[in-house]
C-alpha cells in the first residue's frame, strides 16, 4: 500500500518557462499551483488516499518523478523517475481552527508557506478537516514548473472522478471533449508551433494591416511604469482568500451589456481593486492597476503537464467609478488586445528563446528578470481557467467547490486564480501576508462588484 510502478519512466528536459518558475522560487516558500477542493464528508483516512493515488499515480507521471541537474547546469534539468517512492511522505493532515469561510483560508494561507522538498517529487497533499456541514477539503499543489493551470487541470485531473463510482476521471474528460472540439474545428492543423506560426504569418498584408490599429493600444499598455504601491519583495508569509460568484450572474450581465464572461471578470476585478485600495485609504481617483493575465497556447486536448502559456497585459480602470462604465471600458481593451494577435507573438517570442538561447544565459536573465522587471510592467496576476460545469468526485465523495491556488512571487504581491465549476466562479486570491493580507478586500470587493452589475442588468 502506498507504492505504485510507474507507467512512464521517459526523462523529460524542463523548458526555459519551466525553469523560470524555479529560478524566481530561490529560498522562500514554493511557487507552487494547485486546487482546495472541498467536499462532503467524512474525510478520507490515510489507507484510502494512498490507496487511490497508488491507482492513479501512473496516469500522472509527474507525480512520481523529480528534478535531476546536469554537471555545471549546463543543460537544463530534467525530470527523472523517483526511485523508492514513498507517498505517504506528500500526505498531510490538518484541522481547521477557525469557523465558517476562515477557516479554510487560514488553512490554505499556511499550507502555501510550507516548502516543498526538492530531493523529491515536487507536490504535496493536505487533507483538512472540520469545515463547516460535515465537510473537509483536499488541498493539493504541484510546482509550477511542473504545469501552468490548464496543465494541472490535465494532471491533478486524474485524481477526480465525474461519477461517485469512479470510472471516467476528469482529466479524461477534458482531454477528451477538448480533442473533439479541436477535431471539428480545425482538422487541418496537426502541429501546435505550425498553427501559431500559421496564425500570425498567413496572408501578412491583410494580418499587418487588421490589427496594427489595435497592436499599437496593446504595446502601450507594456510600457514600463515606476512601480506602484501594490507592487515590492514578497516576504515569507501569505493570505489566501476565496469567494464565490454565480456564473449565471456574469453571464446574465454579459448578455445586457454586450460583454464576454471574461470582460464581465476583468471588470469585478477593476471593482475589487478598487475596494481594496479603498479599505487603505488610497486615492483611486484616475487609478488604473495594471494586470497581467496568462492566455493559454496548449492545443485542445493535449494532456501534458508543463506551461504552455502566453500572457497579455491590460489595465483594470480601478478609478471608473460607475460599474457599467468600468465594464465598457475592460469590453474596449480587451477588444484591442484580441484583435492584435498579441498573445500569439508573445508565444513566438518564448518559443525562440527556449530554442536558441543557451541555458545558462536563461537562467540568469529570467532568475534577474522574474524578481525586479515585473514591478515595471504590471501590478498584479488574474489567472482565469474554465472548468466542468458539471460535479466531480474525490474518493467518491461529491465535490463542491474547487478554489485554485496561485502563488505570488518577485515583487507581486496579489494574485487571483478564478476557476468556473459546476454553475459557480471558485475565486482564490493570495497575497504576501506582511503588505498584502487585506485580500479579503479584494475577494469581497469582486463579489460585490458582479451583485451591483447584476443589479443594473436587471433594472436595464
Amino acid at each position: 500500500m502506498g507504492q505504485a510502478p510507474p507507467v512512464d519512466g521517459t526523462p523529460h528536459r524542463l523548458h526555459a518557462l519551466d525553469v523560470a518558475w524555479l529560478e524566481m522560487e530561490g529560498d522562500g516558500p514554493p511557487i507552487a499551483i494547485g486546487t482546495a477542493s472541498v467536499a462532503d464528508g467524512p474525510a478520507p483516512d490515510d489507507g484510502e488516499l494512498l490507496d487511490l493515488l497508488a491507482q492513479r499515480l501512473p496516469r500522472m507521471p509527474r507525480l512520481h518523478q523529480h528534478l535531476t541537474t546536469s554537471a555545471g547546469g549546463l543543460r537544463r534539468p530534467m525530470w527523472t523517475e523517483a526511485e523508492d517512492l514513498d507517498l505517504g511522505r506528500h500526505l498531510h493532515r490538518v484541522r481547521a481552527a477557525h469557523s465558517g469561510r476562515d477557516g479554510l483560508d487560514r488553512v490554505v494561507s499556511g499550507v502555501m508557506e510550507s516548502r516543498l522538498d526538492r530531493s523529491r517529487p515536487l507536490w504535496d497533499l493536505w487533507v483538512v478537516e472540520g469545515l463547516p456541514d460535515d465537510r473537509w477539503a483536499v488541498v493539493w499543489r504541484v510546482h509550477h514548473s511542473m504545469a501552468d493551470g490548464l496543465g494541472a487541470l490535465s494532471l491533478l485531473g486524474h485524481g477526480f472522478d465525474v461519477a461517485p463510482n469512479g470510472g471516467l476521471t476528469l482529466a479524461e474528460a477534458v482531454v477528451d471533449a477538448g480533442r473533439r472540439a479541436a477535431a471539428a474545428a480545425h482538422p487541418e492543423v496537426s502541429d501546435h508551433r505550425a498553427g501559431l506560426l500559421g496564425r500570425v504569418t498567413g496572408g501578412l498584408g491583410s494580418t499587418i494591416t487588421g490589427t496594427l490599429p489595435h497592436l499599437l493600444p496593446a504595446l502601450a499598455t507594456a510600457i514600463p511604469q515606476v512601480p506602484s504601491r501594490i507592487t515590492g519583495p514578497v516576504g515569507p508569509r501569505r493570505a489566501w482568500s476565496s469567494v464565490d460568484v454565480p456564473l449565471s450572474e456574469v453571464k446574465a450581465v454579459g448578455r445586457a451589456f454586450g460583454a464576454t464572461v471574461n470582460d464581465v471578470i476583468l471588470a469585478a476585478m477593476a471593482g475589487g481593486f478598487r475596494e481594496l485600495l479603498r479599505a487603505r485609504g488610497e486615492s483611486v481617483h484616475g487609478r488604473v492597476v495594471r494586470n497581467l493575465v496568462p492566455v493559454s497556447v496548449r492545443p485542445s486536448g493535449d494532456d501534458h503537464a508543463d506551461n504552455q502559456v502566453s500572457a497579455v497585459l491590460g489595465h483594470l480602470p480601478v478609478g471608473v467609478a460607475d460599474p457599467v462604465e468600468r465594464l465598457a471600458a475592460v469590453v474596449s481593451t480587451v477588444g484591442h488586445l484580441k484583435a492584435s494577435r498579441a498573445p500569439v507573438l508573445v508565444a513566438l517570442l518564448l518559443d525562440v528563446v527556449d530554442h536558441a538561447v543557451p541555458a545558462p544565459l536563461q537562467d540568469v536573465v529570467v532568475s534577474t528578470a522574474g524578481r525586479v522587471a515585473p514591478a515595471w510592467f504590471f501590478d498584479t496576476l488574474t489567472t482565469n481557467v474554465p472548468g466542468p460545469q458539471f460535479p466531480v468526485f474525490f474518493a467518491g465523495r461529491r465535490v463542491h467547490a474547487m478554489y485554485p491556488i496561485i502563488p505570488v512571487a518577485g515583487h507581486t504581491r496579489i494574485t487571483t486564480g478564478i476557476f468556473s465549476y459546476d454553475g459557480v466562479l471558485n475565486i482564490g486570491c493570495t497575497g504576501d501576508a506582511e503588505h498584502a493580507g487585506d485580500v479579503d478586500h479584494l475577494a469581497s470587493g469582486v463579489r460585490g462588484a458582479v451583485a451591483e452589475l447584476a443589479d443594473r442588468a436587471a433594472h436595464r
